[in-house]
């Protein structure tokens, strides 16, 4: 049978997109995009138990197919959920099994950098800031560091310093200069200011601003952190009613953040709040719940309703 010139165009046609067309995208890459898609807009909302899941299948499957950089990439980000979750244990895992493919292949030699200071930042959160400041001494450092890296190392450092109680703390502070426009640079630097200012009005003022900048952002470990910081304060001038309203407020994010360690820690304060307020049924369903956390317990499930998420 004889074909029309329509019919030889439209065959024409079709051979050419056939030969033009590209080749299908692997399902393996396809669905390490979607993981990490879907851990990246947890991660950005504060859901960080929700954005380890993901992470860690993207993680499988970059190491299903030998992609040592993604593994090292995706194990970092683990670290960093970890972290913001306040489980120390398993970031140091996830920085562990990080560090042994970056010494192993020098093109990933590039990454021990920020290993370093996630290290540092694992020291902080154990309280350990002698740790922590020896690591970032040896960061801050090193030649050609990133600049985002150096100003987040001079915040760890400085917070190293105050933790410590050291007597050069405010001169780690006057290293940090203004804030940059960023507003979580900002609230960092006023949280840091509220620690170096002995005036308690003006402290108050510090903590104030980083909250609002932390709640425009909504950046929930900051805002639960300022509460967290503030209530301290106050335990320490015997303010126990404003000391539990802020301790209460930071409980409520960081549960539901699913973070038991720093929900127990707060406890314990809270402990101390209602103790000193006349409230020892309180007192001690504070101290059973902290240690039904620290036990492993979901903070889902706490025992105590009137506070969940």
């Amino acid at each position: 049978m004889t074909l029309r010139p329509l019919a030889l165009l439209s065959l024409a046609a079709s051979l050419a997109a056939c030969g033009s067309a590209p080749p299908p995208v692997p399902a393996t890459e396809i669905n390490t995009r979607n993981f990490m898609a879907e851990a990246m807009a947890a991660y950005n909302d504060n859901r960080y138990a929700e954005a380890r899941g993901f992470f860690g299948r993207a993680y499988m499957q970059y190491r299903s197919v030998d992609d040592l950089k993604g593994e090292v990439d995706a194990l970092v980000d683990l670290a960093d959920s970890a972290l913001l979750q306040g489980d120390v244990s398993a970031a140091r895992g996830n920085l562990a099994d990080a560090r042994a493919l970056a010494d192993g292949h020098p093109d990933l030699a590039g990454m021990k950098p920020r290993l370093t200071l996630m290290d540092a930042y694992a020291d902080l959160q154990a309280a350990d800031p002698a740790s922590a400041a020896q690591k970032l001494d040896a960061l801050l450092a090193t030649p050609g560091l990133p600049a985002e890296l150096q100003r987040a190392a001079l915040f760890a450092r400085t917070q190293a310093a105050f933790d410590a109680k050291a007597s050069d703390a405010g001169q780690w502070l006057a290293k940090l200069g203004k804030p940059s426009q960023e507003p979580l640079d900002a609230a960092r630097l006023e949280r840091l200011e509220a620690l170096a200012e002995p005036d308690a009005a003006k402290a108050a003022g510090l903590y104030a601003d980083a909250l609002g900048r932390y709640q425009s952002a909504f950046y929930r470990p900051g805002i639960a952190a300022v509460h967290e910081e503030w209530g301290a304060r106050l335990l320490a001038q015997q303010d126990w009613a404003g000391a539990r309203d802020h301790l209460q407020r930071a409980l409520h994010v960081r549960l539901w953040m699913y973070d038991a360690s720093h929900s127990a820690r707060i406890l314990g304060e809270l402990a101390m709040a209602d103790q000193a307020l006349g409230d020892a049924t309180a007192a001690k369903q504070d101290a059973e719940w902290a240690e039904y956390l620290k036990n492993g317990g979901d903070p889902s499930k706490a025992p105590n309703p009137a506070v969940s998420p």
